[in-house]
C-alpha cells in the first residue's frame, strides 16, 4: 500500500491590508494598496512516503520515508541513533541505503536513504518525524525533521480500542494447499498489557484493491500463566560502569492461542493478534464443534463426524461418519474400544492397553476452535510403564489428532510393546489401502488374505497412511502416520526390535505399530528386554470419510497427509515494549563472572 508524495513546497505569502469604503454608490480606496508578495521555497527532505500494512507475511503497520541527501551531513558517515514520531520515541525501525539494510544504522551523508518505522497509523492523519544522527568520528549531532500524511481514503490501524498487537507471519513453503489448518502459538506479553482472554482478537489482513480487507477469525485462548516472582522483581541491580539501574525482569503473562488458517501453495499470510483492551467484551464465535457429556464419556461432534468416548478410559469407542450415517466400531472383546494402544504384554502380567484404564487422571480444554482431552497414567498391572494420550478434535475439519507417549521407568522384559492400534469389527469394511513411500497406493481385499495369527502384511514404519474402506458402502477410516520416534531419556537409545506397521485379519480388522513384538512372530516364546528410560512417541491423524470412487480415496488422503505432515512456518513478530531494556541484557552465569554488573544475582561458587 503506497502513497507517494514528491517535493512539497511551503509558500509563504505576505499580502498588504486592503481597506474598502463604499460612499455614494462609488468605491473609493482610503489607503494605498500595498501588495508585497514574498515566495520562500522550502524544500522538504522528503522524497517519497509509503504507508504500509501487515499483509502477506509483513509484520508491521509501518511508515516508510525516503529521504534525500542532506547538505548538513556532507560526505561523512553518520549513524541514526533515535527516531521520534509525534514526539514519541520509536523502538522498532530499520534503515536502508544503496538498496540494502544498514544493520548498524550507518549511512553515507551524500546519498539518499530510507527509514522504515513500525507505527500504527490511521488514514488522513499527519505524522511529524524527528530523526537524530551522530557522527561517530566528530561526535557532532544533526536532527532531520520531516512530515508525512496518510492517505485519507485508507483504513489504517484495525481498531484503536486495542492498544497493542503482534503479528504471526504464516508461510506455506511445501507446495500444498491448507484448508482450516490448526495454527497453535504460545505468546508471552508484559502482564500490564494483558487483561484476560476476552480481549484477544485474531484478524487476518489481506490486500483488497488499493486498501485492505480485515477478517476477524474465530480463536481460542487457553493455558494462561502469569509470572511475577517478587523476590526477583524487587532485586536491585546497578550497572557498575554507568551507575544506572538494571531492569532484568517484568511480570509476564503467557497464553496459548489456536485458530484455523487456509493458505494456497507457497502463500504467505499475516494474522494479527490484538490485545490490551480492558473494555473488550467476550467474543461470540459460532462454529460447528459441539461437546456433550460428563467426565471422560464425552460425545464430540462437528459437520464431518460424531465420536463417542468410553466413560471409563476416555478412549474412542464409536465413530459415526456423517455423510453416510454409518457407525464404525469394534465392541467384540474386553473393553471394545476402537483405539487400543499404547500397550505392552509383559508376562506373567496380562496384556495391558491404555483402553483398559479405569478413570485415569485427565484434563480438557474446550472452546469454539477445538476440544482436547489429555490423560496420563500407568498401564493397568504395570505401574512402571507410564502412558500419556492427547486427543484434539477441531471445528470445520474431518480429522482427529492423537499424540501419545509410553515411558518405561524400570528394566522390563516383554513379548509386545506397540502403539497406534485401531480395531474395527467386520460389519462395514472389507478392504484396506496403504500408501507407499514412492507415492503409489496398494489395495488389499480381505477376502483373499492371511488370517490371524499371521499378519496380513507388514509395512515400513514410515508408511504414510493406511485406510480401511468399503467400496460398496463408500465409507473409509484412515490412519495418517504423521510422526513417530523412540529414544531413551538416560541416553543410549530406546529398545526396539526392527519396528514396523502391520495389519491383522481375524474376527476383526486392526492395524498397529510394533516396536518390540516377539508375540507377533513365528517364535512367540521369546522374552525381549526393554531398557529403563525407553520412550516411544506417536502422532497420528484419523479421518472417517465418504468417497465415490477409489481414486478419490487416494487423492483425499494424500491431500490431508501432506497438509498435516509438513507444518506451516509460523514466525512471531512483536513490538519492542517501551519498558524493555535497550541493548543486550547481560545474562546470569552459573559461576561468578565479572560482567560489569554490580550486585548481580549469581550461581553458587564451586567448592
Amino acid at each position: 500500500m503506497i502513497c507517494s508524495s514528491l517535493k512539497r513546497c511551503d509558500i509563504i505569502s505576505a499580502i498588504g491590508e486592503w481597506t474598502w469604503r463604499r460612499k455614494g454608490g462609488k468605491m473609493r480606496v482610503k489607503s494605498l494598496i500595498i501588495l508585497s508578495l514574498f515566495l520562500a521555497l522550502m524544500i522538504s527532505p522528503l522524497l517519497a512516503q509509503e504507508f504500509g500494512y501487515p499483509v502477506a507475511g509483513e509484520g508491521w503497520y509501518y511508515i516508510k520515508l525516503s529521504l534525500r541527501q542532506q547538505a548538513a551531513l556532507g560526505e561523512q558517515v553518520w549513524q541514526i541513533n533515535q527516531v521520534e514520531v509525534n514526539g514519541t520515541k520509536i523502538r522498532d525501525w530499520r534503515v536502508f541505503q544503496n538498496g540494502q539494510e544498514s544493520y548498524d544504522h550507518l549511512i553515507e551523508g551524500q546519498k539518499p536513504f530510507t527509514l522504515k518505522v513500525r507505527y500504527s497509523w490511521v488514514g488522513g492523519a499527519k505524522y511529524n518525524f524527528l530523526i537524530k544522527l551522530l557522527n561517530p568520528k566528530t561526535q557532532k549531532t544533526v536532527d532531520i525533521k520531516a512530515e508525512a500524511q496518510a492517505p485519507a481514503g485508507q483504513k489504517g490501524y484495525w481498531n484503536s480500542a486495542w492498544q497493542n498487537y503482534l503479528a504471526l507471519s504464516v508461510a506455506e513453503e511445501h507446495g500444498y494447499r491448507r484448508e482450516n489448518y490448526p495454527v497453535q502459538a504460545t505468546l508471552g506479553v508484559l502482564s500490564h498489557y494483558f487483561h484476560g482472554p476476552d480481549e484477544i482478537r485474531v484478524v487476518k489482513v489481506e490486500r483488497k484493491g488499493k486498501d485492505v480487507l480485515y477478517t476477524e477469525i474465530p480463536c481460542q485462548v487457553y493455558n494462561i500463566i502469569k509470572w511475577a516472582d517478587q523476590s526477583l522483581l524487587r532485586a536491585e541491580e546497578v550497572d557498575e560502569k554507568t551507575g544506572r539501574p538494571i531492569t532484568r525482569y517484568h511480570p509476564t503473562t503467557t497464553f496459548s492461542l489456536c485458530f484455523l488458517a487456509s493458505l494456497k501453495p507457497y502463500e504467505k499470510a499475516t494474522y494479527l493478534v490484538f490485545y490490551n483492551n480492558p473494555a473488550a467484551e467476550a467474543p461470540r464465535f459460532s462454529t460447528d464443534l459441539q461437546v456433550k457429556g460428563e467426565g471422560l464419556g464425552k460425545t464430540i461432534e462437528n459437520s464431518f463426524y460424531r465420536v463417542v468416548l468410553d466413560e471409563k478410559s476416555g478412549m474412542i469407542t464409536e465413530i459415526i461418519e456423517k455423510q453416510t450415517g454409518l457407525k464404525l466400531e469394534h465392541k467384540l472383546e474386553t473393553n471394545g474400544a476402537v483405539h487400543w494402544n499404547p500397550g505392552t504384554y509383559s508376562p506373567p502380567h496380562p496384556w495391558s492397553h491404555a483402553s483398559d484404564w479405569e478413570k485415569p487422571p485427565f484434563s480438557e480444554i474446550l472452546g469454539p476452535v477445538f476440544y482436547s482431552l489429555s490423560r496420563c497414567a500407568p498401564l493397568p498391572h504395570l505401574q512402571d510403564v507410564l502412558v500419556s494420550i492427547d486427543y484434539f478434535f477441531f471445528a470445520q475439519t474431518p480429522f482427529i489428532l492423537m499424540e501419545s507417549t509410553l515411558l518405561v521407568k524400570k528394566d522390563l522384559f516383554v513379548k509386545a510393546l506397540r502403539n497406534g492400534e485401531v480395531v474395527f469389527n467386520k460389519k462395514v469394511f472389507d478392504q484396506a489401502a496403504y500408501a507407499t513411500i514412492r507415492g503409489k497406493t496398494r489395495t488389499i481385499d480381505f477376502a483373499q488374505t492371511r488370517r490371524h495369527p499371521e499378519h496380513v502384511i507388514t509395512l515400513r514404519p514410515d508408511t504414510p497412511w493406511i485406510a480401511f474402506f468399503s467400496q460398496a458402502r463408500k465409507v473409509a477410516f484412515a490412519s495418517l502416520f504423521l510422526d513417530f520416534g523412540a529414544t531413551n531419556i538416560y541416553g543410549g537409545g530406546a529398545s526396539c526390535q526392527q519396528p514396523y506397521i502391520y495389519i491383522q485379519h481375524g474376527p476383526w480388522y486392526y492395524l498397529s505399530r510394533a516396536f518390540v513384538y516377539s508375540f507377533g512372530s513365528n517364535n512367540q516364546s521369546r522374552m525381549l528386554p526393554v531398557k529403563k528410560g525407553s520412550l516411544y512417541l506417536e502422532k497420528t491423524a484419523w479421518i472417517p470419510f465418504s468417497f465415490k470412487k477409489k481414486r478419490q480415496l487416494t487423492s483425499f488422503l494424500n491431500k490431508y497427509y501432506h497438509m498435516l505432515k509438513y507444518p506451516l512456518a509460523i514466525k512471531e513478530i512483536m513490538e519492542t515494549y517501551p519498558e524493555s531494556p535497550e541493548g543486550w541484557l547481560v545474562p546470569l552465569l552459573t559461576e561468578p563472572f565479572d560482567e560489569g554488573v554490580k550486585k548481580a544475582l549469581k550461581g553458587k561458587k564451586k567448592k
